[in-house]
């Protein structure tokens, strides 16, 4: 009976113990000037892109694979890439940031944090590898996303590329949009704000 008792306790310790060394996450913090996010808006009649500045972030991993993120955005650094006259490119950059967008002044930082990561199975090479869920606040109002990301992880650092699209109506950014002002026609702008994400996350520790 003793050696029996005296078993179990070995197996109950062991599991303990491969429970403990199984689960093991570690944060690796963004390289914000390794980094980048590039927005994307379209209109009837054209589009525009630039770029934010990442504030900061950090990645939570467990053995190479992705349990949790959060992460800022420096939403006073937005810039427009594809107007080359530079006082048009002023007119929409301090357009972007008044209240008809996303009030910078009022909130200087985005937020999006990241709660739930999944495996998707059997991706092709190169695509997606994980599906993302978490909370995006942009202008004090946070809503839940949900999209799929690809990452590559080593022991000392790990890179992770994603697209992010949403409904700026959702965050009270309604200028000229269609589906709040139908009667723009052509005039309107569309509702969807594409994002596309790319990070660099380094020092395990």
């Amino acid at each position: 009976m003793q050696k029996q008792i005296s078993l179990f306790l070995t197996a109950i310790a062991a599991t303990a113990l491969l429970s403990f060394t199984a689960y093991h996450t570690e944060n690796f913090s963004v390289d914000v000037n390794a980094s980048s996010v590039k927005w994307l808006g379209k209109k009837v009649t054209g589009q525009h892109e630039g770029n934010v500045k990442l504030k900061s972030g950090t990645l939570v991993m467990n053995h190479g694979t992705p349990v949790s993120g959060s992460f800022e955005l420096d939403m006073t650094s937005i810039t427009c890439t594809d107007i080359t006259d530079p006082k048009k490119n002023q007119d929409l950059v301090g357009h972007l940031k008044n209240d008809d967008f996303f009030s910078v002044d009022k909130f200087p930082v985005a937020t999006l944090t990241v709660s739930r990561i999944t495996a998707i199975q059997n991706p092709k090479a190169g695509d997606s590898n994980y599906e993302l869920w978490g909370n995006l606040t942009i202008k004090g109002i946070t809503q839940q996303v949900q999209f799929p990301a690809r990452f590559e992880a080593t022991h000392a650092s790990v890179k992770a590329s994603a697209k992010i699209t949403i409904d700026r109506t959702k965050w009270n950014i309604s200028y000229k949009s269609g589906t709040v002002f139908p009667e723009l026609v052509d005039k309107a702008i569309a509702d969807n704000i594409e994002f596309e994400v790319s990070i660099t996350a380094i020092g395990g520790h």
